[in-house]
Parts: structure tokens; C-alpha cells; sequence
């Protein structure tokens, strides 16, 4: 058979650090697809906040981030679904206190945002 399919994450270049964002968000998606013993693989690309563009593609995972602070960082996922429809999953945000956010704390949000849609890897592993 052919070259394993890819899954394109998409991550927001307008995150402090959107390369550490990007690179937890992408671990934390092959961790859930090797669960689900899916054998993809996972380009990452960087767009523009304001690419609001709906090409998601059968295989493209969006990061949309809708509010970001020194102390705070929220978004959600937008893929599309097997049957083309564009999905997205719940809001879900990091808050942090006494400190600034910073790309350790990347992996937390990124598993939580994985967490909060478990149909991605449904619809991802098909």
C-alpha cells in the first residue's frame, strides 16, 4: 500500500511561542492516535489568525485560539468530520495564576483540547 495518510495540523501563528503550541499539540495527537492504532502522519503548518478560511480538508486539524493573555490561553478544534461536514469541538482554556503562561504549559492544554473532542480521532483514524 501507499504512503500512510497524513493528518495537517494547523496551529495559529499569533501564540506566544506558536511553534512549542504547535509541537504539544502535535504530540499529543500522535499519543491519541497511537492509541487508537492509527498509523497517520502529522505535518504541521503555521496560518494567519485571520486565515478564517473553511479548507479544513478531510485531514486538517485547526487550532482556533480565541483569547490569548499573559495569563491565559484558550481555543478549540476544528477538523472535518468523515462526511465532510466542518466540526468543532468545545472551548477550552488554561488559565494560570502567579506566573506567566509559558510553553510548558503547551502539553496541558493541548491533551485538554484532545480530551474535549474525542470524535476527532473517530473521524481522524477512518
Amino acid at each position: 500500500m501507499g504512503a500512510d495518510p497524513e493528518v495537517v495540523l494547523q496551529c495559529p501563528a499569533n501564540a506566544p511561542d506558536p511553534d512549542a503550541l504547535c509541537a504539544a499539540l502535535s504530540a499529543a495527537l500522535e499519543t491519541v492516535l497511537q492509541d487508537a492504532k492509527s498509523t497517520r502522519h502529522i505535518r504541521q503548518s503555521q496560518i494567519s489568525p485571520t486565515d478564517s478560511s473553511q479548507t479544513a480538508g478531510a485531514d486538517t486539524l485547526r487550532l482556533v485560539l480565541s483569547d490569548i493573555r499573559r495569563d491565559r490561553i484558550s481555543g478549540h478544534l476544528r477538523w472535518q468530520s468523515g462526511d465532510g461536514s466542518l466540526r468543532s469541538g468545545p472551548e477550552v482554556a488554561l488559565d494560570v495564576m502567579d506566573t506567566a503562561l509559558s510553553a510548558e504549559m503547551y502539553p496541558r492544554f493541548a491533551r485538554g483540547l484532545l480530551q474535549a473532542s474525542p470524535e476527532i480521532i473517530k473521524d481522524l483514524s477512518d
